[in-house]
C-alpha cells in the first residue's frame, strides 16, 4: 500500500487470516444470541405485564410476584451478557480454544430453556472445534535440519510475502500471517 493508506493491522489482520470454519461458528452463536434477545424480550415483556397486574390488582401474594418477575428477568439478563462477553466476544477476537468450553456449556444450558438457540450454540462448538484444527494445521515448521535464524539472505530457503514484503523460510507457513497472501509460486 502508500503512506496515505497504509496497511491494515490489530483486529483486522486477525480476522482476515482466521480459518473457514471460525466464520461459520461466529455466524451460529450470533444468530442464538439473536434468538436469546428475542426470547429474553418476551419473557421480561411477559413479566412485566405479570408485575403490573399485580400492582394494580394486588392480592395476597402479589410481592411473591413482583420478586420471581424481578429474578428470572435478571436471570435472563445475566445469562445473555455471559453469552455475549464468554463466547461471541472470544469468537470475534480469534480466542477459539478459549471460547470452546463456554459455547457448549452454555448451549447446553439454552436446551432447558430455548431449543433452536442451544443447538445452535452446539453446533457452533463443534465448529470452533474445526477452527481450533485449521488454525494449528496453518502452522507448517520449518525445513528438517535447519534452525530458523541461521540461513543466509541469499541462501535460496528464504522467500520474501509478495503482499508485505516480509521473508519467511520456504514452507513456513503457506500464507503469510501478516498479510494473508499466499506465500510461494
Amino acid at each position: 500500500m502508500s503512506v496515505a493508506y497504509p496497511t491494515p493491522g490489530g483486529a483486522y489482520t486477525a480476522v482476515r487470516n482466521r480459518p473457514p470454519s471460525a466464520g461459520t461458528a461466529e455466524s451460529l452463536v450470533l444468530a442464538a444470541l439473536v434468538l436469546q434477545v428475542i426470547g429474553a424480550a418476551v419473557l421480561i415483556i411477559g413479566l412485566s405485564v405479570a408485575l403490573g397486574v399485580s400492582v394494580v390488582t394486588p392480592f395476597a401474594y402479589s410481592w411473591v410476584v413482583a420478586i420471581v418477575a424481578v429474578v428470572i428477568g435478571g436471570i435472563a439478563l445475566l445469562f445473555l451478557y455471559l453469552a455475549y462477553e464468554y463466547s461471541y466476544r472470544r469468537i470475534k477476537a480469534g480466542e477459539y480454544e478459549a471460547a470452546q468450553t463456554p459455547t457448549l456449556l452454555i448451549g447446553i444450558l439454552s436446551l432447558f430453556v430455548g431449543i433452536v438457540p442451544g443447538i445452535l450454540y452446539i453446533v457452533g462448538y463443534a465448529k470452533l472445534g474445526d477452527a481450533v484444527r485449521e488454525q494449528r494445521s496453518m502452522f507448517v515448521p520449518p525445513p528438517a535440519g535447519v534452525a530458523a535464524g541461521t540461513l543466509a539472505p541469499g541462501a535460496g530457503t528464504q522467500v520474501a510475502c509478495r503482499g508485505c514484503g516480509r521473508v519467511y523460510l520456504v514452507g513456513q507457513f503457506p500464507f503469510c500471517p501478516n498479510c494473508g497472501q499466499k506465500i510461494g509460486a
